[in-house]
């Protein structure tokens, strides 16, 4: 159902006037012009690149550009990007080893940088990817140089404060990170790793703390340089995306979760092939396609989800097209359009998705250039 714009509340409201005082007005034109609202659903959609966050308001259905809002400063070398459902943006700075903390205001897509913002991770450099659990209240940085997990609590305002005993060990290179819809496990990629091993750990929920799972390391049996990763809506699911380190590698690895203890066991078929040096992984909202960003071949491979059993199918029509280097996937809330982050040129590729799972080219958001991470914020 479309909005309804102010105007046309106006112009309702006097027609019941004039119905029930029998008089006559002369009736309000049509709202027209960029101060109106928008007259379809739509979303803020914010690219992290080195130095700066550019902003974007969306259309929900069609991805289709509605405005263009005012960038700000963002991390000098731009790596993890997250956005809480309390709505706070976190980006993480690799070479100042930090974290910028905004909040999003959802009327306006504005950013307010969290008092206190950047904050320091640790020493040396190496912030990477960013998690945090459905209700806002962690914050988790994978610290690539040390190999090492950061946990921070969230407080109201967004700032953050290290959790009692972070960081936190973990593999050789721990490049992203995602946590299970439930928000009781963390679950970490190891890139350099020997056969990409993937850390798990359960989270305390009241303090944030981590304790690595019976098992942790998980072994993908892939040689392959795990980087992005995703949990299926069900939490029964890890897809990992297998990039390679040296040569580059074409796979997604597949892992069922045990959903009491959070350990990770090969699904039946994995690993799945993708195009050429898969980095990220999105899955729609309703877990029932999988997407692929596989940069050396510039497209977006595009699979089927059976939710049974989390094997994974090709799309009819995959790979699809997307651009120069596509990098980082999201996907929005309605599950109806994809956005890629592209590292080699400055357009935002920007994808409706069908009832198939086929990807329908829509017409690409001009961003700053270089584009390295993408969240998305409905606009209410």
């Amino acid at each position: 159902m479309k909005a309804i714009s102010a105007c046309s509340v106006l112009v309702f409201a006097l027609l019941l006037s004039i119905a029930g005082c029998g008089g006559s007005s002369t009736p309000t034109p049509p709202c027209t012009g960029s101060n109106c609202p928008p007259t379809s659903s739509s979303d803020y959609l914010f690219e992290s690149s080195n130095s700066q966050i550019s902003a974007f308001q969306v259309d929900s259905t069609t991805g289709a550009l509605l405005a263009t809002l005012t960038p700000v400063a963002g991390p000098q070398s731009a790596g993890g990007i997250v956005v809480t459902s309390t709505n706070f943006l976190y980006l993480s700075d690799f070479v100042n080893n930090t974290v910028y903390a905004f909040s999003v205001d959802n009327t306006s897509g504005a950013l307010t940088a969290v008092s206190g913002s950047p904050f320091t991770v640790g020493t040396g450099q190496g912030a990477g990817g960013l998690a945090t659990d459905p209700a806002g209240k962690f914050l988790f940085v994978a610290e690539s140089n040390t190999s090492q997990v950061a946990a921070f609590t969230i407080n109201s305002t967004g700032q953050l404060t290290k959790v009692a005993g972070s960081p936190f060990a973990a593999g050789l290179f721990p490049v992203e990170a995602a946590v299970d819809p439930s928000g009781k496990f963390l679950y970490v990629s190891n890139n350099q790793d020997a056969l990409g091993s993937i850390s798990g750990y359960t989270i305390n929920s009241s303090t944030g703390v981590l304790t690595p799972i019976p098992g942790s390391p998980f072994s993908t049996l892939v040689n392959g340089g795990p980087v992005g990763l995703t949990v299926h809506p069900n939490g029964k699911f890890l897809y990992v995306a297998m990039a390679g380190t040296g040569v580059p590698s074409d796979h997604i690895v597949a892992e069922s979760i045990d959903t009491t203890t959070g350990a990770l066991s090969p699904i039946t078929g994995s690993p799945f092939t993708t195009g050429t040096e898969p980095t990220w992984v999105a899955i729609n909202p309703a877990g029932t396609f999988l997407y692929s960003a596989n940069v050396s071949d510039n497209d977006v491979s595009a699979f089927s989800v059976n939710a049974n059993t989390g094997t994974l199918s090709q799309v009819s029509g995959s790979p699809f097209a997307a651009g120069s280097g596509p990098f980082f996937l999201v996907i929005n809330s309605s599950g109806a359009v994809l956005f890629a982050a592209n590292e080699l040129t400055t357009g935002i590729p920007a994808f409706t998705i069908g009832s198939s799972g086929a990807l329908t080219t829509a017409a690409p958001i001009q961003g700053s250039g270089g584009g390295t991470g993408l969240a998305i914020v409905h606009h209410p």
